[in-house]
């Protein structure tokens, strides 16, 4: 009796284990970004996720760079007073085919909002879908709504 309660456990522990992971609970994370990469920020970076945003089967992960001190500090400003999410997030998108997500968002053109117009609200999982067709955007620039991950400051 004692040995089917531990086989049991195990099983159990195995499948919860087995739908964590296919359920985006664990995910890896992406290198911090460098210099020479074009989606470098040269005051910071944040990695953002779809974590519960997600329309396709798995969580996906972007580095966004900030060129602007003036729009860092604004991301800063809002992920503090959201830490759970709950504003924008873009710039211009730049289609770049060896990208794990065929994009990027262009780091001097990035900002956030707590409000913006729909016209410019999408999810990076549209992007994804069509990252050429999201950069001839003639409004300039698309923000999507996603879950910070990791901030790495440029600065002291």
């Amino acid at each position: 009796m004692k040995r089917r309660k531990r086989c049991r456990r195990k099983d159990a522990a195995l499948v919860l284990w087995l739908l964590l992971v296919a359920c985006g609970g664990e995910t890896d994370s992406l290198p911090n970004p460098t210099p020479s990469d074009p989606w470098f920020g040269q005051v910071g970076n944040v990695l953002i996720s779809d974590r519960g945003r997600s329309t396709d089967a798995g969580i996906d992960q972007l580095w966004i760079g900030f060129n602007s001190q003036a729009a860092w500090q604004d991301f800063m400003g809002l992920n503090q007073k959201f830490p759970e999410g709950g504003f924008w997030i873009g710039g211009r998108v730049v289609a770049l085919a060896s990208h794990p997500m065929g994009f990027y968002f262009d780091p001097s053109t990035a900002f956030v909002a707590e409000i913006t117009v729909e016209a410019i609200q999408t999810t990076i999982d549209q992007i994804k879908a069509d990252p050429n067709e999201f950069a001839k955007n003639p409004l300039g620039v698309w923000v999507v709504s996603a879950s910070v991950e990791r901030i790495l400051s440029a600065g002291p």
